[in-house]
């Protein structure tokens, strides 16, 4: 991996990293509030399918028992358990419902839909039966009860016609048989118990013997009153166990349809709740992963702030180095030129590195200022030099000469001025010379301070 080598590179490192992980955290916590959102959404529709199973059961045993027409309550049911098992099952991206996530959910909801199929069939048919049924039930009572009107008007009709005992006692036997037969049917049509079925058959058998042997009976037939009445009974009989045999045939079809909901409703209900704890354990396990995840991400996030951290502080140690031989270069005091360049360590940023080549480049020009400095300053002393010696030439040249007094002092008071001019340029040489020496023994100090804390480090 390439090392970064320049502050800019470096900041930019730590800093793309540092907001890349931030923002894949806030992410991912976006995505999880919205995964758990729909997540919780699911299962409480699943955790709803078991309630709606249950309540469709009980639906069905109140209509039943309570002989009541009313399927408001079971439609809604069993429409809103459909549904939803579809959407369960194929998904429904207008409500949020996303398919099953994985294959075991799939197959317990397509469990589900395999109970549930032949389990709302018979439903269906038990509402069938329940509608069929119920306008024959709701004339039973009227039925059983002209029947009884029939049986006992036989039983007089008997008694005025002086027939025998046994005929008056087996008629009396036929109205409490009618009786017999209205309250056990009525019991089985309300509670399907076999043992009131069973009752109910045995009745119906003596009393229809009965009836068949008084037409056949001679006593009777020579009774024409007594013969017509039972003519009549036996006529309503023939009508009534044909009605009792196709509602008591119906309602063993109920009976089937309803024992059928009893038996397949826990077996639906079994299979919907593990379905709720497969979405749950998918749930929790995907929350696990997320989570994951974002500890994950955390610990980058963490060894990235790390990183930040110790990179900054390398800068700043460079940096303080950096201003440390400014401030030296500033302040301090030339004792001799250097040629050695301003160094830095060589971990050191590029912009420093580059910084510092600066200042080595100038100052190299100040130690060749130094040399053009001392180079002139020494032709500046040699002029002086010849100048004097010249000047003193021209004065013993003038005195042999025998030149007036007062051209004598105009020439010697230019020789004085040339002289002052020169001796004050060498001066400003001197001077120039000085003000260089200062600032090459800033530089030298801060290049030897430099040099020392390398060959420190190196060793």
């Amino acid at each position: 991996m390439i090392k970064p080598t320049t502050i800019s590179t470096k900041m930019k490192l730590a800093g793309g990293l540092l907001s890349f992980v931030i923002i894949f955290i806030i992410s991912l916590t976006v995505m999880m509030n919205q995964m758990s959102k729909k997540d919780s959404y699911i299962i409480n529709i699943a955790g709803k399918q078991r309630m709606l199973s249950q309540k469709i059961s009980k639906e069905t045993f109140f209509i039943v028992h309570r002989h009541t027409n009313d399927f408001r309550e079971l439609n809604t049911a069993v429409g809103l358990f459909e549904s939803s098992l579809k959407d369960l099952l194929y998904g429904n991206d207008a409500k949020g419902i996303y398919a099953p996530q994985n294959e075991r959910i799939k197959a317990k909801l397509e469990e589900v839909m395999a109970l549930w199929l032949p389990f709302r069939s018979e439903v269906e048919a038990l509402k069938s039966g329940i509608e069929e049924v119920r306008p024959d039930m709701e004339v039973l009572t009227p039925r059983i009860e002209k029947l009884l009107m029939l049986s006992d008007t036989v039983v007089q009709r008997m008694v005025k016609a002086n027939l025998s005992n046994i005929h008056i006692d087996l008629s009396g036997r036929q109205r409490m048989l009618s009786q017999r037969m209205g309250l056990y049917v009525n019991r089985y049509l309300r509670l399907a118990n076999a043992q009131d079925l069973l009752v109910f058959s045995d009745a119906r058998a003596l009393y229809n013997k009965t009836i068949k042997s008084f037409l056949d009976d001679p006593a009777v037939k020579n009774s024409p009153e007594v013969y017509a009445i039972v003519k009549e009974n036996n006529a309503y009989w023939e009508e009534y166990i044909v009605y009792l045999e196709h509602v008591i045939a119906v309602e063993n079809g109920i009976n089937k349809h309803m024992a059928y909901v009893y038996e397949k409703n826990v077996q639906l209900l079994n299979a919907m709740d593990e379905a709720v704890w497969l979405y749950t354990a998918h749930s929790e396990a995907k929350n696990d992963m997320f989570l994951k995840f974002q500890y994950i991400a955390l610990l980058v996030g963490l060894i990235i702030i790390v990183y930040a951290f110790v990179m900054s502080k390398e800068i700043i140690e460079h940096l303080e180095g950096f201003v440390q031989k400014a401030k030296e270069l500033a302040h301090g005091d030339v004792s001799k030129f250097s040629t050695l360049p301003v160094t830095l360590s060589s971990n050191s940023e590029d912009e420093l590195q580059e910084a510092s080549s600066h200042i080595s480049l100038f100052v190299h020009k100040v130690n060749l200022a130094m040399k053009d400095s001392e180079d002139a300053l020494k032709k500046a002393e040699n002029a002086v030099s010849q100048l004097q010696q010249l000047a003193e030439d021209v004065e013993d040249v003038i005195e042999d000469m025998g030149i007036d007094e007062h051209d004598k002092k105009t020439f010697d008071k230019n020789v004085n001025a040339t002289e002052d001019i020169a001796i004050q340029s060498a001066e400003n040489l001197i001077h120039v010379n000085r003000m260089l020496q200062k600032l090459k023994k800033s530089l030298n100090a801060m290049v030897d301070s430099s040099n020392q804390v390398d060959e420190k480090k190196d060793v």
